[in-house]
């Protein structure tokens, strides 16, 4: 017998071992019982909406008898789109293991602006455009917050989110917040520097600087990104010169002018 053949005959042998195996360990994979759900809230460090305590009555509200369950018997597709239908759960990966614990990843919505309206309600809009309510618990994110002549024309009730891109929504005052929102969090400079956007009776936005101007005064939302522009080549040039708290206004209403005020 040739050394060929027996190389051949060792990767048959072995195919048909690991064949074997596999079979051997599916069976007994699909007898295995639910034994444990493990919840890992991937960034609750820094962000709070939601905890296991908090998770696992949903899953057992979907699922009652799950525990006790066969794993192959548990419809993991199902139950990730029931736990994203809730308004702060943007992503979940649930996988089975072969000692019967089911994994549970959960990927909190990551805010950046809350929104109150002029009836003093609130919600979030995230990274990706949703819209979804506010969170009660004490250490909620930290974001910067838009209010002003906000009307309140949302219904978070059964657990509703809506989005920036829809058709409805996608020019309202809350697409415009966003759009700014998410300039201002994407440059380092004015993530440090804005804590508040301001929406006033005439449709115009200010900004609430940290330091500084106590003002900023973009006008309308129209050019928004040249005047931000603007804005930071005079705080980094003009304003380091003459110091930064000179001014109590600084306008960009008007195009290619920046109007300072003292007062």
């Amino acid at each position: 017998m040739s050394k060929g053949t027996i190389k051949n005959i060792g990767i048959v042998v072995g195919a048909v071992i690991f064949a074997i195996a596999i079979i051997y360990s599916s069976s007994k994979y699909n007898d295995t019982l639910c034994k444990f759900i493990d919840i890992y809230i991937n960034d609750s460090t820094e962000i709070n909406f939601i905890d296991r305590y908090e998770v696992l009555p949903i899953i057992h509200k979907d699922n009652p008898h799950i525990l006790g369950q066969r794993l192959n018997e548990i419809n993991l597709n199902e139950m990730e789109t029931y736990l994203k239908q809730q308004p702060y759960i943007h992503q979940v990966d649930i996988y089975k293991t072969i000692n019967g614990r089911l994994k549970v990843d959960i990927t909190q919505r990551h805010p950046i602006v809350e929104i109150i309206t002029n009836t003093n309600k609130s919600f979030y809009i995230d990274e990706e455009g949703t819209i979804f309510p506010s969170s009660t618990k004490a250490n909620a994110p930290n974001v910067l917050v838009a209010n002003g002549y906000i009307n309140d024309k949302y219904d978070f009730t059964k657990h509703k989110t809506y989005n920036i891109y829809n058709e409805n929504i996608k020019t309202s005052k809350e697409a415009d917040i966003f759009r700014l929102a998410r300039l201002i969090r994407q440059d380092e400079f004015w993530k440090d520097q804005i804590e508040q956007i301001y929406v006033t009776d005439a449709n115009e936005y200010e900004l609430v600087p940290l330091v500084g101007p106590k003002i900023l005064k973009l006008g309308t939302i129209d050019n928004y990104d040249e005047k931000l522009y603007y804005l930071k080549a005079f705080f980094t040039n003009g304003l380091k010169k003459l110091g930064w708290s000179k001014y109590q206004t600084i306008s960009v209403k008007y195009k290619g002018q920046i109007v300072c005020s003292e007062n």
